[in-house]
């Protein structure tokens, strides 16, 4: 005889349920909140960035700190990214007859997909969880309340720094990325499927457009400041002590690679959904 305390249906089912469902809700409206908060601060931020309202020397160290601690992850990445698809495509492009579209092949996936993307990720992992736990320490040791008090603007004086440091960096790293990953690409080709260095850069100057070039800076640009702004929401609204630290500082990160996951696809169909 089964015991009614012991029913699925009432002891199991409807409380894991209810969990589900309470769990979801309490997701879903720290969600729109953040995103709500996210918004706010861009209403500040903007109209001062584009015055100018900065301070040029905390802007250098900002865009010093990202460039140094993310550029050579970056580079390792995207690199290796590079000669990954070189790998895959050059012995079987070349036995097709078409080595020559090799370079503009790999040149193509680094510049539109891979160069901004690493980038991004690299950014996030080494800058993005460093600004959050910051401003989170400053905020549950009320720092930024002091600031406040003496009438001095966090955004202003924390946030928009990094900001602009974060738009400035992206674009340039980027960059340097491209070139890393198309060189490795080519270095690998070469070694693999003998393409002479001279046919791939060729193939890569005949083929890439400057739409390709524009948006990948987009791109770049988008990032910075969704990596910025997501970071700082987060971590100047951590309540409690040192644990919530650690959870703001996890959760800018997953933030940080949701939005940039979203807006690459959006940012894409907008640049090649005509095509």
């Amino acid at each position: 005889m089964v015991n009614p305390a012991l029913s699925p249906s009432q002891s199991t089912w409807f409380p894991l349920t209810r969990w589900f469902f309470v769990t979801l809700a309490q997701k879903s409206q720290g969600m729109f909140w953040t995103i709500g908060t996210a918004v706010n601060y861009s209403r500040t931020l903007i109209p001062c960035l584009l015055k100018g309202r900065v301070s040029f020397k905390h802007l250098f160290g900002q865009t010093a700190f990202i460039g140094v601690d993310a550029l050579g992850i970056a580079l390792v990445m995207t690199t290796f990214a590079g000669m990954v698809i070189a790998l895959q495509i050059s012995k079987e492009m070349v036995k097709q007859g078409a080595g020559n579209y090799v370079g503009a092949l790999v040149a193509m996936a680094t510049l539109r997909e891979l160069a901004p993307i690493m980038t991004a990720v690299a950014v996030i992992s080494m800058v993005g969880s460093a600004y959050a736990a910051e401003l989170s320490t400053m905020q549950i040791t009320k720092q930024i309340d002091a600031m406040r008090t003496l009438h001095v603007s966090p955004l202003r004086y924390l946030v928009l720094p990094r900001l602009l440091a974060g738009i400035v960096a992206l674009p340039l790293m980027t960059v340097i990325t491209t070139i890393s990953g198309i060189l490795g690409g080519m270095v690998v080709s070469n070694l693999l499927a003998d393409i002479h260095p001279g046919v791939y850069l060729d193939s890569v100057w005949q083929q890439v457009e400057y739409k390709d070039v524009f948006s990948t800076l987009t791109k770049s640009v988008v990032f910075g400041y969704l990596i910025v702004v997501l970071s700082a929401t987060i971590g100047l609204n951590t309540k409690g002590g040192a644990k919530e630290v650690g959870t703001a500082t996890t959760q800018a990160v997953v933030w940080s690679f949701l939005a940039i996951a979203v807006f690459d696809y959006i940012l894409t169909y907008l640049f090649y959904g005509s095509m």
